[in-house]
């Protein structure tokens, strides 16, 4: 039995499209290249300077220096909490993220995230601060720095906030890192919450300039 011409015309179409669909879905020579992993991450505990405040008649005497040096411990504390969260947060993004013991050295790849805590006085000079060291500074802020640990870890490519806090660090001559104005300001840290939701911050903000990190990243390591 033969079939009209015009069935047969129809099954040749049917055929051609079943063999373009397999074709599509078999699996292609030149598959995409995977994802490049993603760098480790290591957070230092963020630093300042604890300045004990003096007594309103100017002096200090063993109860002052007592109180000054509670609040350093206590400082002490809050900054190895604040990078223990963070490195929760940077985890959580799908980084491998890592706290870094003081005094601990330096891994030699990967990103190395550290913060400063300072204030500014009327004149708009800076003053360091310690993150909850005794009668704190108001408008006490917070700089952010990342640099590639490949390269030079006191050099920093990026910085969220004002770089010139960060000058001192050990930065060498010429340092000239990307600043992006993401302004960090700590009015109070009562509780472990505001370390967390302080935490979060930093790294949200990370992520959303995670584009602009990447290329300063891979431009101050070429290979």
């Amino acid at each position: 039995m033969r079939l009209p011409a015009r069935a047969v015309s129809l099954l040749g179409c049917i055929g051609l499209a079943i063999a373009a669909i397999a074709f599509a879905q078999a699996p292609q020579g030149s598959a995409a290249a995977p994802a490049k992993p993603k760098k480790p991450v290591f957070v230092q505990d963020f630093t300042g300077s604890y300045e004990p405040a003096q007594s309103s008649s100017g002096r200090s005497g063993p109860l002052a220096r007592i109180r000054g040096a509670r609040a350093s411990e206590k400082a002490s504390q809050s900054a190895s909490q604040l990078s223990s969260d963070i490195v929760k947060e940077f985890a959580a993004q799908g980084f491998v993220a890592k706290r870094l013991d003081p005094g601990a050295p330096l891994p030699t790849d990967g990103w190395l995230v550290r913060g400063t805590f300072y204030a500014t006085d009327s004149g708009g000079n800076i003053i360091p601060t310690e993150l909850l060291g005794g009668e704190q500074k108001p408008n006490t802020q917070l700089s952010v720095s990342v640099s590639n640990l490949a390269k030079d870890p006191n050099a920093p490519f990026i910085v969220f906030g004002k770089a010139e806090a960060l000058k001192g660090q050990g930065a060498p001559v010429g340092w000239n890192p990307y600043v992006v104005a993401a302004k960090f300001v700590i009015n109070t840290v009562e509780s472990a919450t505001d370390l967390d939701k302080l935490a979060k911050e930093i790294v949200q903000t990370i992520m959303q300039n995670k584009q602009i990190v990447e290329e300063k990243a891979l431009a101050s390591n070429p290979q």
